[in-house]
């Protein structure tokens, strides 16, 4: 997906590029190395200290993106791999990215949620969530806008112009069953089911939901897409 994205965005040298919800800086390293000029912002501290040591050139800060601490036309390309959803208020996190893009805003979500191996090992594991948070995920979770046409509405009420919108397979590889649980049970929201339940208990249900994914030699592949559109701001028009 990455691959994509810097592909389609044209991101290479003199882009400024900002990654929103950038995570330890992954995306944020390819794109320098591409030799763009790159920026990122994250709710977590921990993963923002290891972008920055990743891309030592970058500007990595911890913040919201619904109030992102850089000004107007301050990057040519803002991205969201798969956080916008998590936003409280996901249209204004969408202004803010085109506020401070003067070209393009990238949103990539998950797609074909009822075939995704993401959500089938993760929906055993409900019932160990608080209830509170089960509703809370509805409206900002990792599949809050990937219902047909919610981005395409969201998108329509920031005045961000659809520029590119393409369907990428995604799959997910792992070399076997421990290496899944350990990738997977470190993702932000499942920490809300190991609080209430228990990291063992977690695990145990995780290692279960794999089994249908595990291969000959017992690597794991989880089938995945997701939806990358690419869209115009109104400061580049």
């Amino acid at each position: 997906m990455y691959e994509h994205v810097l592909g389609r965005a044209e991101i290479g040298p003199g882009k400024k590029v900002l990654d929103c919800g950038c995570g330890a800086g992954r995306f944020a390293r390819m794109a320098a190395d591409r030799g763009a000029r790159v920026a990122g912002i994250d709710a977590a501290q921990q993963l923002v200290a290891i972008a920055a040591k990743r891309v030592p050139g970058g500007d990595f800060r911890t913040g919201d993106l619904e109030a992102l601490p850089w000004p107007d036309d301050a990057v040519d390309v803002a991205t969201g791999f798969s956080s916008f959803q998590f936003a409280d208020d996901k249209i204004r996190a969408l202004i803010e990215a085109g506020r401070v893009s003067r070209d393009l805003v990238v949103v990539v979500i998950p797609a074909r949620v009822p075939e995704s191996g993401i959500a089938a090992v993760f929906k055993p594991l409900f019932p160990l969530f608080p209830p509170e948070a089960l509703e809370s995920m509805k409206h900002s979770g990792m599949f809050a806008l990937s219902q047909p046409g919610e981005l395409d509405d969201l998108l329509a009420a920031t005045g961000l112009v659809v520029h590119d919108d393409d369907e990428v397979d995604c799959r997910v590889r792992f070399d076997d069953t421990d290496t899944a649980v350990r990738a997977l049970i470190g993702a932000g929201p499942t920490q809300l089911a190991i609080h209430r339940s228990g990291a063992h208990t977690v695990a145990q249900a995780m290692h279960e939901a794999l089994t249908p994914f595990i291969e000959p030699g017992g690597r794991v592949t989880l089938p995945a897409w997701f939806r990358a559109v690419i869209a115009r701001t109104e400061n580049e028009r």
